[in-house]
């Protein structure tokens, strides 16, 4: 999906969850930028799922969002720190990173609840070595990212 239609497909109350095993390098992008998003006045709410967004379905269902946005590390065969902007259909295709959540599950389940959207951004790691930290690319996609976030969605 192209960001102008990520971006159109954004209404009312906005939730982000991120995802990512905090262990495991470039995997916990996802919570990284929620945890940053966290530090700031948002308007949108901001769940760090770690790495099992299932444990989180039923708080995302009673906040009754208008749109979802998970945020994941996924294998894509990019370049590190790419992103990419996804709807559930593009899952099929793409690797979930290091943890085992069949997130296309949760969505399925999730829109099964809510009338909102579910939109997913993933970024493509370069390490989910266990014990190392976040490489420099997807660090930096990740601040690239959060300030996007601000100034765009959650103002």
């Amino acid at each position: 999906m192209e960001l102008n239609e990520f971006l159109n497909n954004i209404r009312g109350k906005v939730l982000i969850a991120g995802i990512g095993n905090p262990l495991r390098g470039d995997d916990a992008v996802g919570s990284y930028i929620v945890k940053e998003l966290s530090n700031r006045k948002t308007n949108a709410i901001l769940i760090d799922c770690e790495e099992q967004p299932e444990r989180f379905i039923e708080k995302i269902i009673q906040k009754q969002p208008d749109t979802v946005i998970f945020i994941d590390a996924f294998h894509m065969q990019q370049e590190p720190g790419s992103v990419a902007f996804l709807k559930e259909e593009d899952l099929q295709n793409i690797k979930i990173s290091s943890h085992q959540t069949n997130l296309k599950m949760c969505i399925k389940y999730i829109k099964s609840r809510i009338k909102g959207k579910v939109l997913i951004i993933g970024i493509q790691p370069e390490n989910t070595n266990f014990g190392k930290p976040m490489s420099e690319k997807v660090l930096n996609t990740a601040e690239i990212l959060k300030n996007f976030l601000i100034h765009h969605i959650i103002q």
